[in-house]
């Protein structure tokens, strides 16, 4: 970065778009950010999560990370207050960072973007289930997710669930016969798509899950298919207002009931759901977060 000054490369910034990471901001950023607002450069910074914030997220064991607990709050403020714009997921994060629910109410908002993925539209008779992400965090409701399909497929729901996690995040062997565990990202999952009924997104109501906007929330639209997800506040208002799937509650009979009401539906209704999902997904692009954080800039493409 002072490299970058020194060269004077600075003159031809017409704005700045700061996210903020599990790492804090240093000092060399604030200063950074405090020379582009010293010369009127517009700055955008986006806070996209507070997990230090969050003991069933953060659990700060260590030195270092009781420190980066202590310091979240002091920094992002530091950071904040350099900024010209601030932007959070949902207004449940904003009350959290600011501290003032009045001031959190009229934040502005930039959720998680989606990519819409190549994928032929719902096929009725398929029988997967599509999960992404870990399994092995209490707060993701791996626990809950595989007791709900133990349930369902007892009471004799024909379904099995493809889990696309990276090497540690999966279940513990043995594995049950109808979990299949999957190594992709990105367009790799596009070509598990046509086997998927629905996307399953089981985290449990904490104060953290309630107020966060999961990005795989966000890439579940984008697959087109029908959403079944527990009742966290962010992610049970997506889907209810997307009208794309079903809202249950985090427990095993919730989640159960629900994978067996979208494995009894008809092929009417679970298309109906999987062009609602897509539509979604189309108005909440990552084209139009980019137009967005350009427009909140002030910059002229």
């Amino acid at each position: 970065m002072a490299r970058f000054l020194a060269a004077g490369r600075l003159r031809g910034v017409a704005g700045i778009y700061v996210e903020n990471a599990t790492t804090l901001p240093g000092p060399a950023d604030l200063a950074f950010l405090a020379i582009a607002r010293a010369r009127r450069i517009p700055i955008l910074t986006y806070v996209r999560d507070a997990q230090q914030l969050f003991p069933e997220y953060y659990a700060a064991t260590s030195l270092k990370q009781r420190a980066s607990r202590a310091l979240f709050l002091p920094t992002t403020r530091a950071l904040m207050r350099l900024s010209t714009t601030v932007a959070f997921p949902s207004h449940g994060l904003a009350a959290a960072v600011l501290g003032d629910e009045r001031r959190a109410q009229v934040a502005t908002l930039l959720p998680p973007g989606a990519r819409l993925a190549d994928a032929p539209p719902v096929n009725p008779q398929a029988r997967t289930l599509l999960f992404v992400g870990s399994l092995r965090y209490p707060a993701h409701g791996g626990s809950v997710l595989l007791g709900a399909m133990e349930q369902a497929v007892a009471a004799g729901t024909a379904v099995t669930l493809t889990c696309v996690s990276r090497p540690g995040d999966e279940p513990p062997s043995p594995l049950p016969s109808w979990l299949h565990v999957v190594r992709a990202e990105g367009l790799e999952i596009d070509g598990l798509l046509p086997d998927v009924l629905a996307s399953v997104t089981p985290r449990r109501k904490t104060p953290y899950n309630d107020l966060a906007v999961p990005i795989k929330v966000m890439e579940y639209l984008g697959y087109g298919r029908p959403v079944i997800a527990t009742d966290t506040i962010e992610t049970a208002a997506i889907v209810r207002g997307a009208g794309c799937g079903l809202v249950v509650p985090d427990s095993v009979d919730g989640l159960a009931d629900g994978i067996a009401a979208v494995a009894t539906a008809s092929p009417r209704q679970l298309l109906r759901w999987g062009e609602a999902a897509r539509r979604a997904a189309a108005a909440n692009s990552w084209d139009a977060r980019a137009g967005r954080i350009l427009e909140l800039l002030g910059v002229t493409p």
